[in-house]
């Protein structure tokens, strides 16, 4: 589960530096009313459930609740581009075939019938003063969704060795394919479908190649 914080990928290397200051990055935000609204905003982050945000013109702060948000772009970044994020609901199989839901920022690197959306986490460990007794990590989230239901975590890349980390991915693959597409749970199962790379996008195109109702 993405319990972390969240941060956008290009803020990734930024986001762990404390000289950074707020509301720095030119921002829109869309609302979910349809609205939209436009001003310097601190990154979006998972642990913190309102984004700081000052709108043009104005030299308030406010405190915007996510879940208010449909998305927020950002734009002059140090690459010239633009980068928008969403934050959704997914859902999630941890230790069990029951489904669990949570929330995060996303960003959708793929789009299709099959959709691929991605959110990085650091985690800066445990620190006793002497040595750290948790190690601190990054981590990268892969998230599927198919068509308008809602973004199911599938692979998850660690910088640290995770426990259970084979079968969590085994279920996350069965759960998402298993009426959509059975051949390809049977393969991956089988290990005749390799994710490379700690991409899984070798599941994305299978499914396009094999099963895709666009075929």
């Amino acid at each position: 589960m993405v319990s972390k914080i969240i941060k956008l990928a290009a803020f990734l290397t930024i986001s762990v530096s404390s000289c950074i200051k707020a509301q720095q990055f030119d921002a829109t935000l869309y609302f979910l009313d349809g609205s939209k609204r436009t001003g310097k905003a601190d990154m979006v982050s998972n642990e913190e459930l309102k984004l700081a945000f000052i709108e043009n013109g104005s030299k308030k702060k406010e405190k915007i609740k996510a879940t208010l948000l449909d998305k927020v772009e950002y734009t002059n970044l140090s690459d010239n581009q633009s980068v928008t994020v969403e934050f959704k609901e997914f859902t999630y199989y941890f230790l069990s075939d029951k489904p669990k839901t949570g929330y995060c920022w996303m960003n959708k690197i793929n789009s299709g019938e099959i959709s691929t959306y991605v959110a990085y986490a650091f985690d800066g460990g445990v620190n006793n003063g002497y040595h750290y007794t948790v190690t601190p990590s990054s981590h990268e989230y892969f998230f599927f969704q198919y068509k308008n239901e809602k973004p199911q975590e599938i692979y998850i890349n660690n910088s640290i060795w995770t426990l259970n980390k084979k079968q969590m991915l085994r279920r996350q693959v069965k759960n998402f394919f298993k009426d959509k597409c059975p051949k390809l749970v049977k393969d991956f199962e089988a290990e005749k479908i390799v994710i490379k790379n700690n991409n899984p996008e070798a599941l994305r195109q299978y499914y396009n190649e094999n099963c895709s109702t666009n075929n």
